[in-house]
This record gives C-alpha cells, structure tokens and sequence, in this order.
C-alpha cells in the first residue's frame, strides 16, 4: 500500500482526535508525529496513539463508530484501525518499557497539526521509548533518542525514574548524547547506574 498523503494523514488524525474525544479516552501521539513535532524528522506513515491498557477496547470501539476499518492485531498490546489509507495503531504497552499514566497525560505537549491540537508524548516519555526499541535494524529510534536530548528541554527527575525500567540502554543513550556535548545533570547518571545493578 502506497504512503498517504499529508493531507490524508491530517485528515485522518482530526478524525481521530474528535472520535477519542467524544468518547473522553486520553491519549498521547506518539511515533513519527511526535518525532516531527519535536523537530526531529518528518514523516507521513502512519498515527501511533498510546492509551492505557484499560481504555484500549474503548478507543477501538470509538475508531469502529467513526468509520474505521478496525482489528485486533496482537491483544498484548496493539490494536489497529485504518481509514482512507492511513493506519491507526492504539498502542497500550511499548517494548515493555513505557506505561503511559496520568503523568504521562499531564506532562503531554499541545501541539496543532493542520488546524488539529493533539496532545504529543512529552519528549521524557518518547526519549525512553525511542531508546528501549532501538536496534541495529530500527536505528531510527536511536537517533531520535539523541536528537532529543540535544534539542528539547527535560525534566530530568522524572526521565531518570522513567529510565528504571530499562536502565541498560536509557544509559547507554544518555551517555551518548553527554558524549556529544549535551548537559546531563549527574544525579541521572547515578540513579540510572544504580537500577542497573538491582
């Protein structure tokens, strides 16, 4: 199947936004959008929304209700939905790493695509995400990771206890990126090396 277009893709994510509203499930953008929200790169593949695990046969249902083609495509953790040719994944667990919560809804960046605000996975929540699924065959993710500790602001703290689910590689990208030039507070170092050795 082709990419969409933008405008497709736009089109589409103001569908779902209004869909999820309706039925008041929170969420986060993540993925690509969220990369490109924050400057990293552009993209035009697909929508990534993160729920929680809960909420993840409400949003699907709330897809079904506005027109979506919708399945289930691994019960662990993803659900899709696709529309004019832009797949939707209602994603509910990440690498085993990231749960998103209420912080995680809270900290969320407003951000407008096409005449659309959606909420954007808070830079924290994404850096972690990107640097748990990194691997030589999805370099990608590794490279955002960087890149978003070179140029967004972070809450440290909240990175660090963030971190402590996979501390081996948050670390390894953190030191990466201090490596490169970007401040890291010490306390992050510790605590990450610290969880590594629980």
């Amino acid at each position: 199947m082709p990419a969409p277009t933008r405008e497709a893709l736009f089109r589409v994510l103001s569908t779902v936004t209004r869909a999820l509203e309706r039925e008041q499930v929170p969420f986060v953008v993540g993925g690509g959008l969220a990369a490109e929200a924050y400057h990293l790169r552009e993209t035009i593949n697909d929508i990534d929304l993160f729920v929680r695990p809960a909420d993840a046969p409400r949003a699907l249902r709330a897809l079904a209700d506005a027109g979506f083609y919708t399945w289930i495509e691994d019960p662990r953790w993803l659900y899709k939905g696709i529309l004019d040719g832009v797949t939707v994944d209602i994603i509910y667990e990440s690498t085993g790493v990231v749960h998103v919560g209420d912080e995680t809804f809270r900290r969320a960046r407003w951000i407008e695509f096409d005449h659309t605000s959606v909420p954007i996975m808070p830079p924290e929540d994404l850096f972690v995400m990107k640097a748990a699924a990194a691997t030589p065959s999805a370099p990608k993710h590794w490279l955002d990771a960087i890149s978003l500790l070179a140029h967004q602001a972070m809450d440290w703290q909240y990175l660090a206890t963030l971190g402590s689910r996979n501390p081996r590689k948050v670390l390894q990208a953190i030191l990466h990126a201090y490596q490169d030039g970007v401040h890291v507070p010490s306390f992050v170092f510790v605590q990450l090396a610290q969880d590594l050795v629980k």
